[in-house]
């Protein structure tokens, strides 16, 4: 399983990091400032930290469980979850 927003990761320099911070939106990989490039940590701006939260959501079998209790109470309507989810 391939999280979509991992595919957008972009790399950054520990050096570039430390001259401006607002560098750190998205999912970003921090690495030496060295030929080594090694990977010194991750980070996840709150937004990309939620979307991460959701896509895992979406994947367990208890979530879908949850729709279709749902869908079959009648209390929201089958077209309005899907609206909802954007199927």
């Amino acid at each position: 399983m391939l999280i979509p927003f991992l595919l957008k990761e972009k790399i950054i320099r520990l050096s570039e990091v430390k001259k401006d911070p607002k560098k750190l939106r998205g999912f970003v990989r921090v690495v030496n400032d060295n030929n080594g490039m090694s990977t010194k940590g991750f980070f996840m701006d709150p937004e990309t930290f939620e979307d991460l939260l959701e896509y895992l959501e979406y994947q367990t079998p208890e979530f879908w469980k949850e729709i279709e209790e749902s869908k079959k109470s009648g209390i929201v309507s089958a077209k309005e979850i899907e609206k909802r989810l954007g199927l």
